[in-house]
């Protein structure tokens, strides 16, 4: 039961809206698909034809041979048809079903930096197996048991009615008095299905716990061999292509362990279920054969017997027949429920505070996300214009700063404001509130008092309030002009991008700007921190954060490109991380962190 109401918290904002008229539409097109196929073509049908069939071969009647033939290709072909045509519509229902899905947790996911705050406390185990594979498993797994299930309840329907007529009275004496049975082949048929369920849940139900296993074993794996193509480089220059291969070995090893509980466990369910299977067919011959032998019933009747039965039986025993693959589904259903849960648990994200043309910190405390303390009772005015360099020991906090006043560091306590021009408006739908970091993210508000704070600031075209470039620029696999533009997409014409290739000195790629490339690899890490200057050259924010942006790069061009950025946005407000010494000589104030650092919070 706790898996059926997980699953339906899971598919309620898909299935239960109401605009989702589609779904429903093909839902039923592809149950109405199912009932004709099962009710009229191939239900009734072919078992009176399987009694005519049989008792003409049994009569060595070979003149209505040929007509039973013809008879025969006529349900096959509806059969075939109507197959076809419900198979279309199942998959129609799935790609549909698994996009709005898919867009759904990935909202979730991105919205208010939960992708960064969930990494920070220990996220759900890959978070893109989830999303890309989970989710499609649950859409197709699901409408297969519900197929299945709405098959075997029509089948059991209509064929009880058969076995019921074919079961005929039986009377039995016991202790001196007689019973009468209406339908004994029924409660047979219940009373096997019943023990055999009962028998294969005991034999098989260390599966689900298998195959949640074996999915968080399979998407580490997959995981680290990502992580090496995303780091070739490094791997290769430290040369730890044997430390990689010992890893993936270890990680290849935890799936063939699994793999090998799994099979065997599911060799024993295996047996079982063939044992099942087999014994089942025997069942109505030996409950009939004494009518037969008495000659009550032909022997077209005890073949249409063993199909009504196995057709009953069938129903009963639905459990035990798709008990795999209610495991695997209840194991996807487990691992997108706990994503679920994850992403809820994290407290709402408040809009910055916010007040005329001056950052302010008042008392701001920092800590790492395991406690550890780093600032206490930061104070800080900073007023635009202004190019304001962090100073401080290695290790003292001077990026988790940027990171708090950037709004994705949840970290703190004290309160910081914004300039009112520079900051962006709180996530649609959420009111400003105060967050726990201790509700889904750990237990650091109950040790420390830390206040949560996040939000979603948008860089917009030629007027982004807050643009923050870190020390390693993120260059997705894109265009050099989607990547110029990060985080948006088009409106920007391509003078304006040329103009910032050259001001950062990649003229070289103004005629590339559409082209296609992994810019991470092709560009040495010198050219990606002149490709994240240019953005800022682009996006001209109001707010802009420097993590060692140019520390590839020697003090000359470094120093250039610093110049560059303060000519091309007068108006601008920068806080700067830097190390070098030709930097730091070109900011109006220094900031000494050292004097904040903390002993305890």
């Amino acid at each position: 039961m706790k898996t059926l109401r997980r699953f339906l918290r899971l598919i309620a904002p898909y299935w239960f809206t109401r605009h989702n008229r589609t779904a429903w539409v093909l839902l039923a097109a592809d149950t109405a698909c199912t009932l004709i196929l099962i009710l009229i073509l191939i239900g009734v049908w072919i078992v009176r034809w399987d009694k005519r069939f049989y008792d003409a071969l049994h009569d060595m009647n070979g003149s209505i041979l040929p007509a039973l033939v013809v008879e025969y290709l006529g349900y096959l072909g509806l059969v075939v048809a109507w197959a076809n045509a419900g198979e279309w519509l199942r998959k129609r229902l799935i790609i549909h079903w698994r996009e709005q899905m898919s867009e759904q947790f990935q909202r979730d996911w991105l919205d208010g930096h939960k992708h960064y705050r969930l990494q920070l406390s220990g996220e759900p185990d890959n978070p893109d197996q989830r999303i890309a594979e989970d989710i499609a498993l649950l859409a197709e797994k699901s409408l297969e048991l519900l197929r299945s299930f709405i098959s075997k309840s029509v089948t059991l329907a209509t064929y009880l009615t058969i076995l019921y007529e074919l079961s005929g009275e039986q009377t039995l004496t016991l202790g001196g008095y007689e019973f009468t049975i209406h339908g004994y082949l029924i409660w047979i048929a219940l009373a096997y299905s019943a023990l055999t369920t009962w028998l294969g849940h005991l034999v098989g139900n260390k599966l689900q716990t298998l195959n949640v296993e074996r999915q968080h074993f399979e998407a580490d794996y997959r995981a680290t061999l990502l992580r090496i193509r995303d780091h070739s480089e490094q791997i290769a220059l430290y040369r730890g292509a044997p430390a990689e291969q010992a890893r993936l070995t270890q990680r290849f090893a935890q799936i063939k362990n699994n793999w090998r509980a799994l099979i065997d466990r599911e060799y024993w369910f295996g047996m079982f279920y063939a044992s099942y299977v087999r014994i089942s067919i025997f069942i109505p011959i030996f409950a009939t054969l004494p009518m037969y032998l008495a000659k009550k019933l032909s022997f077209g009747d005890i073949m249409q017997t063993r199909a009504a039965f196995a057709r009953v039986q069938d129903g009963f025993g639905w459990f035990l027949d798709v008990y795999k693959q209610l495991i695997v589904w209840a194991a996807v259903v487990e691992r997108l429920a706990r994503f679920q849960e994850a992403l809820e648990q994290l407290p709402a994200t408040k809009a910055p505070e916010s007040d005329g043309d001056t950052l302010r910190a008042e008392n701001l405390s920092l800590a790492t996300a395991d406690g550890r303390a780093l600032i206490s009772g930061l104070k800080l005015n900073a007023r635009a214009p202004g190019w304001l360099l962090l100073d401080g020991a290695s290790g003292i906090g001077k990026t988790t700063l940027l990171r708090t006043l950037a709004g994705i560091w949840p970290y703190y306590r004290g309160r910081y404001r914004l300039p009112a021009n520079g900051s962006a408006p709180s996530p649609a739908g959420r009111s400003p509130q105060r967050g726990r970091v201790g509700e889904g993210v750990n237990q650091l508000d109950a040790i420390t008092g830390l206040q949560m704070y996040s939000d979603s600031h948008t860089s917009l075209p030629n007027s982004a309030p807050i643009l923050s470039l870190p020390q390693r620029p993120y260059l997705p696999h894109d265009t050099l002009r989607a990547n110029l533009c990060y985080p948006a997409r088009d409106g920007i014409d391509d003078a304006t991008l040329i103009r910032a290739l050259e001001q950062v000195g990649l003229a070289r790629l103004a005629g590339e700007l559409d082209r296609e490339d992994a810019w991470g690899n092709r560009l040495s890490g010198g050219e990606q921190q002149r490709l994240s200057l240019a953005r800022a050259l682009i996006a001209r924010p109001q707010i802009l954060y420097l993590d060692e942006a140019t520390n590839q790069l020697d003090d000359a061009a470094a120093s250039a490109l610093i110049r560059t950025l303060q000519a091309a946005l007068p108006d601008c407000l920068c806080l700067a991380i830097s190390h070098q010494p030709a930097i730091k000589a070109l900011f109006t104030r220094q900031i000494d962190l050292n004097r904040y650092r903390a002993t305890a919070l």
